[in-house]
């Protein structure tokens, strides 16, 4: 028998394999783990943005105060230095903490600022009936028109107290500066710091008021206090004040006086801006400023918050902030 064999018609993959579709193999399993590799980095991206989203949404705090559940919420910056200040939004009638930390636009004052900024919450009419915004409506006791009926065998709200307790419990929790306290407030909650403020005053900076007055001025403050009120004169508590708004105890020009007086102030300026006119008293004790803006053509709302209406429907020639007007004056307040 004749075996004949022809090497070179075997090929060059006779004994060595077969290169070709060895490189195939082995892209596609390189292209399979690199796949595989994309989705873990991409999957990893996403955990760390949300954890990142997660890290800029409020704290909720537990806390308890004469038996009623009040959490509060704290939003933390990134970047937050060792004593930080501290800032207080209280919001109106019909809020609650949550909606009062997206509504406002102090988060992103907060970032720009390295502050805190702490959202306490308020409670109903009936705090052991649920939430109704007719019937049921959460606000501030700042002995206006409205006041919590506590249910038999409770103790009162005592809003003055919690807010102090609460207070007391960011300073501990943070480290924060206690020379720089302030309280910032919009309708009920406008009237609430200026009462905390009048009672309060070696224990709060400063504070700024929008759209409802002082409801109980003392006799005297303990300390000076740095006051900017702003108040729109279409708010119907600025025109006919006395005929629509006959629970309350004084009116918005009324209410910067009282704190002039209060502050120990000599004199009255006036000045007219592009959105209204600006109101100050000089030769305030210890220097503190106690300011009154009034806008004109604008209502009962807070400028630059959510809901509010009027830079995007009038275009005023100065775009106003509120949030941003009142980082800035706390900024330049004097400390305790």
């Amino acid at each position: 028998m004749r075996i004949v064999t022809s090497l070179s018609g075997m090929g060059p993959n006779a004994f060595f394999g077969q290169p070709a579709k060895m490189d195939g193999i082995i892209s596609r399993r390189i292209i399979r783990v690199s796949i595989r590799l994309t989705l873990l980095f991409l999957a990893e991206l996403a955990m760390a943005g949300e954890m990142r989203a997660l890290a800029a949404q409020p704290a909720i705090f537990p806390f308890t105060h004469n038996g009623y559940s009040r959490p509060y919420l704290v939003y933390k910056p990134e970047h937050l230095p060792p004593h930080p200040a501290v800032v207080f939004m209280l919001g109106g009638t019909g809020s609650s903490a949550r909606q009062n930390s997206e509504e406002f636009g102090w988060q992103t004052e907060a970032d720009l600022n390295n502050f805190l900024v702490v959202f306490p919450e308020l409670l109903p009419r009936q705090p052991d009936q649920p939430f109704a915004k007719q019937t049921n409506t959460t606000f501030w006791d700042m002995q206006g028109s409205r006041t919590h009926l506590p249910p038999a065998g409770m103790l009162p709200v005592d809003d003055d107290g919690y807010l102090m307790a609460v207070l007391r419990d960011v300073l501990h929790r943070n480290s924060a500066d206690p020379k720089r306290i302030y309280f910032a407030g919009f309708s009920s909650g406008s009237g609430m710091v200026q009462l905390l403020a009048a009672r309060h005053s070696k224990s709060i900076t400063a504070i700024v008021a929008v759209a409802t007055p002082l409801m109980e001025p003392p006799v005297k403050l303990a300390h000076s206090m740095p006051v900017l009120y702003i108040h729109g004169d279409n708010d119907e508590q600025f025109s006919g004040f006395e005929v629509n708004s006959p629970n309350f105890a004084t009116t918005p020009h009324g209410n910067w006086v009282t704190w002039g007086y209060l502050n120990g102030c000599q004199v009255q300026r006036a000045e007219k801006t592009a959105w209204g006119v600006q109101l100050s008293w000089q030769g305030c004790r210890d220097h503190v400023s106690v300011i009154a803006d009034f806008i004109a053509g604008f209502g009962h709302e807070w400028l630059g918050s959510k809901s509010s209406t009027l830079n995007r429907t009038t275009r005023p020639t100065e775009s106003l902030n509120f949030t941003h007007m009142a980082w800035q004056f706390f900024a330049n307040a004097h400390s305790k």
